[in-house]
């Protein structure tokens, strides 16, 4: 099993994300609404957003 760091408070991280191969990442749009929702879960309360 991998071991992952925590992040910490007052720090930039570039974190991404991408298919292999070019290919897309939501193949359909529940996969897509299923990642917001673990992102609001889990991301969006500790972590600001730049895009």
């Amino acid at each position: 099993m991998q071991k992952t760091e925590s992040l910490e408070p007052g720090k930039y991280y570039h974190i991404y994300n991408r298919g292999i191969n070019g290919e897309n990442l939501f193949k359909e749009n529940r996969n897509h609404k299923y990642f917001l929702m673990l992102y609001t879960k889990h991301i969006d309360p500790i972590a600001e957003t730049l895009a």
